[in-house]
């Protein structure tokens, strides 16, 4: 018997969208055609599949991608050292 290739696989477990309709809670999964996914959140399979936009991969889109992550874990080391600064100040306080 032939083994499945890689990329048939892709083709039988599409990425799909959901919104559950419990919690509200958007995420993606590679399922199976016909079978529901539990929401990572809560569990729930009431779901609503949401429209999925095409991606394509260009140098473009790429650098851009590149760029967006950047700003995004910039911003996120920011508000860290800023909680972090809120933590020793609140509790540096409370032992003087």
């Amino acid at each position: 018997m032939e083994q499945p290739r890689s990329c048939d696989i892709f083709f039988r477990m599409p990425i799909y969208e959901y919104r559950c309709l419990s919690c509200g809670r958007e995420f993606e999964d590679l399922v199976r055609i016909g079978e529901t996914p539990p929401c990572p959140g809560c569990g729930q399979k009431e779901l609503e599949r949401l429209r999925s936009m095409c991606s394509i991969s260009t140098s473009q889109t790429r650098k851009a991608a590149l760029e967006s992550g950047r700003r995004i874990g910039a911003r996120n080391r920011r508000e860290k050292e800023h909680a972090d600064a809120e933590y020793f100040r609140k509790h540096s306080d409370d032992h003087h």
